[in-house]
């Protein structure tokens, strides 16, 4: 075989390595901010449902008083 042939043979092989280690290397980044990304979701869906239930609970004590002072008005 040409020393040509071989060198081109080397150097692609070597393109090919490098090219396949970087495309996992990007995979697995990509899946770590992806998990990344689902753990903050969560934390924020958790906020948010304490959030209702805080809001929930003041317009609960929030209609109980009007209640209470509606009542106290009309007697």
């Amino acid at each position: 075989m040409e020393p040509a042939v071989v060198t081109t043979l080397i150097s692609t092989g070597g393109a090919v390595i490098v090219g396949l280690g970087g495309m996992w290397i990007s995979t697995n980044q990509i899946g770590n901010r992806i998990g990344s990304l689902e753990r903050r979701f969560e934390r924020l869906e958790d906020e948010l449902r304490t959030f209702k239930e805080l809001v929930n609970g003041k317009l609960a004590t929030l209609d109980f008083e009007l209640a209470r002072l509606m009542d106290r008005g009309s007697t």
